[in-house]
């Protein structure tokens, strides 16, 4: 089985949601822009959403360049507590622009499994953004679970007296369901141009009121 071939898939599936949105991603069409037969396509993916998913990662770039940037800087990476803020902030700037696909990556059916699709995303595409990480950014952006990839950053900040680990463990569950809360408000609203800003300035005014409380 081709690396190049499946590779091209995704590349011509980002190229569609890029145009179109997710809407406008069907495996017929998918199909008949690469000049092949849906059967084809299914050889390499487990099913659409599975390749949409993979596509999708393209667009964790930026959240990904901002992400690397905080953990290098010494002073947030001191700041567990901190540094979570901040990794939030950067991530609602991101998703709020692309609310359908970042709900579906982070709680729809691959939301199990996402950091396998981000693993074999970075294998296919070794020169993006993805490459080079060290283990402690590993067990955060490849982690199948947001509640367990938030948890990461919190439990250290337990570690560090900063919360306490039950805290720590109530806290995560409750940033992400205010996350998930604010993909599912705004998604009916995503066309508009406004929606991104308002989401995130939504959520970040709840998250640095629940920050306050606990700290």
């Amino acid at each position: 089985m081709s690396i190049d071939k499946k590779k091209q898939f995704v590349e011509k599936t980002f190229e569609i949601l890029e145009k179109e949105g997710p809407e406008g991603v069907k495996i017929r069409r998918i199909a008949a822009d690469m000049k092949c037969t849906s059967t084809v396509i299914y050889r390499y993916f487990e099913d659409l959403d599975y390749l949409v998913a993979l596509a999708s990662i393209r667009y964790f770039n930026e959240y990904i360049e901002d992400f690397k940037n905080m953990v290098s800087d010494p002073q947030l990476y001191t700041d567990p507590y901190g540094l979570n803020l901040k990794m939030w902030e950067s991530l609602a700037g991101h998703a709020f622009k692309h609310i359908p696909l970042y709900e579906s990556l982070f709680f729809g059916k691959y939301k199990d499994s996402l950091g396998e699709v981000i693993f074999e995303y970075y294998q296919m595409f070794m020169d993006d953004s993805g490459k080079n990480f060290d283990g402690y950014s590993c067990s955060i952006l490849f982690n199948d679970d947001i509640y367990q990839r938030d948890l990461v950053l919190l439990r250290r900040a337990a570690a560090l007296g900063i919360i306490t680990a039950d805290d720590a463990e109530s806290l995560s569950q409750i940033e992400c369901h205010i996350f998930h809360g604010i993909l599912l408000k705004y998604s009916p609203l995503h066309m508009e141009k406004d929606t991104p800003e308002k989401a995130k300035e939504e959520f970040m005014f709840l998250l640095n009121e629940l920050y306050r409380k606990y700290k």
